[in-house]
């Protein structure tokens, strides 16, 4: 369906035109067209225009790069649609008559941004919802959606910007640039939504709340239960990455509380067997008020972390679930966010002047892999933006407070979380934290409905409203936000500067059988001069033995010359000593520690964490910027 939707718009896309203001950029839903015969058509959308494009045609499975194909303007480049051609030609002559070819698609942008700016597609109508409630990307590379955007309209209506048309209750795609999936809302609006009785949820809060992609690309979306009516409860279904209507399945009932309670956010993670759904979950009834008049009453329910073991089961999930972190350890959770290395990020919502009543911090960082949750970090109540004053001209007591929203930019090691609820007085409504120390990123805070340029926006007026949902970090570190006050889908560039991002093709030309053939990440290995294969992607392997006494062994693996710092860090954050401060070749590299910190001196038992820095380089997807949890026992 993609495929043939986007061959069907790609005049309408060029036609559309394109802005000055640069993402962070990247391909997206790659596609291949052969039949046998060449030309084969390479296929995929840009989220903004590139300086330059850079396509490489590796054999497989020697990953032996044969054909280069640069791009420098015009088709190839261009936001949206782009249609390149392979004529079969390879770089040393000749052309293609057998073997099997993967594809490599690195877009490129040689300036960047020096401050946070929003990416074009803020023109409307696309963009404009009338109470969007949560968004996710797909950031899976490679798969044939990856860069698809998801939205959810929680209730239904008419937005009030310019061109905007009635978005009815339920899940809507979108391409990586913001447009419509398929160009029109009619396309857009998933065909799952039949599956789901939306207006039978309530009228109130029974209504799709969020959404989430898991690792195996299925779309997951969730209702928050109508409080007050307990014939009305949240519950989560799951689809395809079209959420199509056959596919549709019910985790967690959205009628009965068996084995569940109300749910704000959800995360899926691991695949198979081990996939395992996380979420916060109301358990207590909603309490407090402040004294700022529109959010008078306006305190939130009590909740918790709970995991729930689905594997590979179908149909509604009867087992139990876990507590992760209790309602007494964190009283007030609302949204999470989980890391590579397992890490769980958790963010609370409560009012600033409640907030420094009970001491009710933003964010905070856990390592879950014990039979009890231990805090690596908390932000403090003072350590984000200041609000806009208070009615009486006071300064919020708690800024770091009344968070909703909560994404990893984890290659760029950020941490974004949304705030809310703030009586209409955000100057920044989006907070920026640090993923290994949780330091408030100065220049990383912004407020969403305004296009800002620059590096400097401590004290920027304006804001954006302050009923921001949801964000997410795409695939490139671009920022996604749902905003129901100014009632759009929204995204930024951050300050990155120059940027590239390298996607891989989900499909592969096999020539013997004249055919499009699928590929996977491990097709994508690299050959070097002797024939050895080289590795594709940074990795940064869990130590051995661990918990470890004496010493410890750490794997990693560069798939460039690469400047390389690993460090080790304690509990609090402190780095202790720096195992490798260099550049090496690309390979597989083990580093031995014996628990001593920079200065020989032996450190105390307890947990440790080892942390590998890289640059990005044009050859390769990202900046790689990884932390693992490890125990040291004396």
């Amino acid at each position: 369906m993609i495929k043939a939707i986007k061959h069907m718009f790609f005049i309408v896309f060029l036609l559309l035109g394109t802005y000055e203001v640069q993402a962070n950029v990247f391909a997206s839903v790659v596609d291949i067209t052969y039949t046998g015969t060449f030309p084969a058509t390479i296929s995929y959308i840009l989220n903004q225009d590139a300086t330059t494009v850079q396509i490489l045609i590796k054999t497989h499975p020697q990953g032996a790069v044969v054909k280069t194909i640069d791009l420098t303007s015009g088709n190839g480049t261009l936001q949206g649609f782009n249609d390149v051609a392979w004529d079969g030609s390879l770089d040393a002559g000749g052309t293609a008559t057998s073997g099997v070819f993967i594809v490599t698609i690195d877009a490129s942008h040689g300036t960047g941004s020096d401050g946070w700016e929003m990416i074009s597609y803020d023109t409307g109508p696309d963009s404009w919802y009338w109470s969007p409630a949560g968004v996710a990307t797909n950031n899976n590379n490679p798969s044939s959606s990856f860069g698809m955007v998801y939205v959810t309209e929680r209730s239904g209506g008419t937005s009030g910007n310019s061109g905007g048309s009635e978005t009815i209750r339920g899940l809507y795609l979108h391409y990586s640039d913001g447009r419509y999936f398929g160009l029109s809302q009619a396309t857009s609006y998933a065909p799952g939504n039949a599956g789901i009785d939306w207006d039978a949820l309530g009228v109130e809060e029974g209504k799709p709340t969020s959404v989430h992609v898991g690792p195996d690309d299925r779309v997951y979306v969730w209702s928050l239960a109508n409080n007050g009516d307990a014939t009305v409860t949240g519950g989560v279904a799951v689809g395809d990455a079209q959420w199509s209507l056959s596919s549709i399945d019910t985790v967690l009932s959205f009628y009965t509380l068996d084995n569940h309670n109300t749910i704000s956010r959800a995360i899926v993670v691991g695949e198979n067997a081990d996939r395992t759904l996380y979420t916060v979950e109301q358990v207590g009834s909603r309490f407090g008020s402040d004294t700022e008049g529109p959010n008078d009453g306006d305190g939130f329910d009590i909740a918790e972390v709970r995991s729930y073991a689905i594997g590979t089961g179908t149909g509604v999930f009867t087992g139990a679930h876990t507590v992760v972190i209790d309602s007494l350890t964190l009283p007030r959770a609302f949204a999470l966010a989980m890391d590579a290395s397992g890490f769980l990020y958790v963010a609370q919502q409560q009012i600033d002047t409640l907030a420094a009543a009970d001491n009710i911090y933003g964010i905070s960082k856990w390592d879950i892999s014990g039979s009890s949750p231990v805090e690596i970090w908390h932000s403090p109540l003072t350590s984000a933006p200041i609000y806009r004053p208070l009615p009486d001209g006071s300064v919020s007591p708690a800024p770091a407070s009344s968070f909703t929203g909560i994404a990893l930019d984890e290659p760029r090691g950020r941490v974004y979380v949304a705030r809310r609820n703030t009586g209409g007085r955000p100057l920044h409504n989006v907070i920026g934290y640090d993923m290994t120390t949780g330091d408030l990123l100065t220049g990383y805070s912004l407020a969403t409905a305004l296009s800002i340029v620059g590096t400097d926006t401590t004290n920027l007026s304006g804001g954006g409203g302050n009923n921001i949902r949801n964000i997410f970090v795409d695939a490139a570190g671009n920022l996604v936000s749902v905003n129901s006050s100014s009632e759009a889908l929204r995204m930024h560039s951050p300050p990155d500067g120059a940027n590239n991002f390298v996607t891989y093709s989900p499909w592969a030309v096999d020539v013997d059988n004249g055919t499009v053939i699928s590929t996977d990440l491990e097709d994508f290995v690299s050959t070097d001069d002797s024939g050895v294969q080289m590795p594709q992607h940074y990795t940064l392997s869990q130590n051995y033995p661990n918990p470890f006494n004496g010493t410890t062994v750490i794997e990693y693996t560069l798939p460039i010359a690469s400047n390389v710092t690993l460090i080790i860090l304690d509990i609090t954050g402190r780095e202790v000593a720096t195992l490798v401060d260099n550049r090496q070749d690309a390979g597989t590299y083990h580093v031995i520690w014996n628990g001593v910190d920079q200065h020989g001196r032996s450190l105390a038992s307890g947990i440790y964490f080892y942390q590998i820095t890289a640059p990005s380089s044009d050859r390769v997807t990202r900046p790689f910027n990884l932390v693992r949890r490890m125990v040291y026992l004396k």
